[in-house]
């Protein structure tokens, strides 16, 4: 089955039930002429743990920050339910939408706590947060999803910094979580981890968004991952989507079909790109 008839059966069956991020004709083209996002549209149901695949350079991370605000669009539009992205709306957005980075993006010299509380600056006065003063709500809560993530009341206390990886991007997740979003997006999550903490770190990541009914927008490179977490996926090249369906159907020749002519994932030659 090609690429294209992949797609057309695919889209019957990606974002099942009620659209909670939609996309439509998203382009964003860089003034050196360069298109990271060239047409794409596509809907994410309500709950949906929907990873984008694509070699560096697919568009992979511009669409996930196009959700945030994070990057302009030349044209197109993004809702998150009935709500359009707009200047007027974006702050409204922004507080329903969290962010797991693929560097993590932890304060090292500032404790666990610390760090899971920098998820809630939005919420609170800035006196407060420049002081450390949160709610006590905000704290029971930063326990809450600490022990969520798998680390203990031990960790609280440690500095990021002493942290292992893995245990680094729980405190990733667990910041992420603090406010309850509606939406996470995870920009190549499991980047910098070896494959077991990979998993593990996926597999948390997928729970605990299910017990929040959160939707989640995951950039990988890894197929394999991509097949055993994500209820869909989206696959990119050039700016472009090629495949839209369930893991079921991104067999082996819609993988090739995707990477046709360039590396294996994780192994491409470094390249101008706008990932």
């Amino acid at each position: 089955m090609s690429a294209a008839a992949i797609l057309s059966a695919a889209l019957g069956t990606g974002g099942e039930g009620q659209a909670h991020l939609s996309f439509r004709n998203l382009r964003k083209v860089y003034a050196d002429g360069v298109a990271a996002l060239d047409g794409v549209s596509a809907h994410v149901a309500r709950g949906e743990f929907c990873v984008v695949l694509g070699p560096s350079g697919s568009g992979k991370s511009t669409l996930l920050r196009v959700v945030n605000g994070l990057t302009d669009l030349s044209s197109g539009e993004m809702l998150l339910g009935d709500t359009a992205l707009s200047p007027k709306t974006l702050r409204g957005i922004r507080r329903r939408v969290a962010m797991v980075h693929q560097q993590f993006n932890l304060v090292e010299r500032a404790t666990v706590s610390s760090n899971v509380l920098s998820g809630a600056v939005a919420e609170v006065a800035g006196w407060r947060a420049m002081l450390g003063w949160y709610p006590p709500e905000l704290r029971a809560r930063v326990c809450e999803v600490v022990a969520r993530v798998g680390l203990d009341e031990i960790h609280l206390p440690r500095r990021a910094a002493a942290l292992s990886g893995g245990q680094q991007q729980r405190v990733g997740i667990a910041r992420a979580l603090l406010l309850r979003p509606e939406v996470i997006l995870a920009d190549e999550p499991v980047a910098s981890l070896d494959p077991a903490i990979s998993r593990e770190v996926l597999g948390l990541l997928r729970e605990a968004a299910r017990e929040q009914g959160a939707t989640v927008l995951c950039s990988l490179h890894q197929t394999d991952l991509a097949r055993e977490f994500a209820d869909r996926i989206i696959g990119m090249r050039k700016g472009r989507v090629v495949f839209d369906g369930k893991p079921a159907l991104f067999d082996a020749r819609a993988e090739a079909e995707l990477y046709e002519g360039l590396a294996v994932p994780g192994h491409e030659p470094k390249e101008k790109a706008y990932a």
